[in-house]
């Protein structure tokens, strides 16, 4: 593949590296990786858009798809279709201030001149959530008349109506969290993630998991993280809120819209998903089982999670769920 790059840079003689777990070339500062054409032509469009505004305002680790020598975006080697992505990968910030940067990266985001549209999901979460609860439902339909059942399904089919109904209780907070008037500029669209794992901490940022929604998407995962974390300190989600708001302070309207992800149990379906779509979800059930048994203490921590940052919701007319 290294020959496809000659493409763009005529006697290409990079050095091959692993970055994220991607295999790529690296040529003096920048790195280039090869990956085969799979999206719309429009979302690859927008992707160099993006990738090239951030690259100017400093997020330089940022992937961006590049045109090749005759000034065309995809590459045709091989009897196959491929995209070429720059970036200028930066060394993994374990030690900088992750809410500061997550932050700036939102900040910087808000500022993009364009309205995207292709991978967008700013203002949809109701439609995708009810989307999301319509599917798993008529998969338990499913699941509970067929017979025999591996354990995993046993489970899946015992626990479902609980989940089912944590996501109902998120839907509701939702619709009524979105009547909020106290909101800010901070609450416009932005350049999230996906599902956020401290990417913007990593070597590189890849745009695949790149959405256009609402900051709270990103911090809500992260808090989330954290809290499945066994024997976690608050004390870590009180670090990155204080960076982050060092940046950004948040308005009501966002705390309420993280508190309303955070309600979804995003993290019990991943694995209801991988169990269903596996070949062998034995493998997928202790994992399932070990979330179960914990998310008594999940919800224990959405209980006083106000108040253990400090808040004061009931002064700041902040409803709070009780299960």
């Amino acid at each position: 593949m290294l020959e496809l790059l000659s493409e763009y840079i005529d006697g290409f003689h990079g050095s091959e590296v692993t970055i994220n777990g991607m295999k790529g070339y690296r040529l003096e500062e920048g790195c280039f990786f090869i990956i085969p054409k799979s999206l719309s032509d429009k979302r690859y469009f927008e992707q160099k858009s993006v990738g090239e505004y951030f690259f100017q305002n400093g997020f330089t680790h940022l992937a961006i798809p590049i045109v090749n020598k005759q000034g065309e975006l995809f590459t045709e080697f091989g009897g196959q279709s491929y995209v070429v992505l720059y970036a200028m990968p930066a060394e993994e910030r374990k030690y900088t201030e992750h809410g500061a940067n997550l932050a700036s990266f939102h900040q910087i985001g808000r500022n993009y001149p364009y309205q995207p549209f292709e991978a967008a999901a700013y203002g949809q979460w109701k439609e995708l959530w009810i989307s999301k609860l319509a599917l798993f439902d008529s998969i338990y339909q499913q699941q509970y008349n067929e017979r025999p059942v591996s354990r995993f399904q046993r489970l899946f089919i015992d626990t479902y109506p609980y989940v089912s109904g944590c996501t109902e209780n998120a839907l509701q907070y939702l619709q009524e969290a979105e009547s909020e008037q106290r909101f800010d500029e901070g609450d416009g669209g932005s350049f999230t993630f996906q599902r956020y794992s401290n990417q913007v901490q990593q070597q590189t940022i890849w745009q695949d998991e790149i959405v256009y929604d609402h900051a709270a998407r990103d911090i809500a995962e992260y808090i989330r993280g954290v809290f499945l974390q066994p024997d976690s300190a608050f004390s870590e989600i009180e670090k990155f809120l204080f960076e982050y708001q060092s940046i950004k302070p948040l308005s009501i309207f966002s705390w309420r819209l993280i508190y309303a992800r955070l309600l979804l149990p995003i993290h019990l379906f991943d694995y209801i998903e991988t169990g269903i779509s596996s070949s062998d979800p034995e493998i997928t059930n202790k994992g399932y089982v070990e979330l179960l048994e914990n998310q008594p203490e999940y919800e224990q921590k959405m209980r006083t999670f106000f108040a253990d940052l400090g808040l004061d919701h009931k002064a700041l007319h902040i409803p709070v769920l009780d299960w």
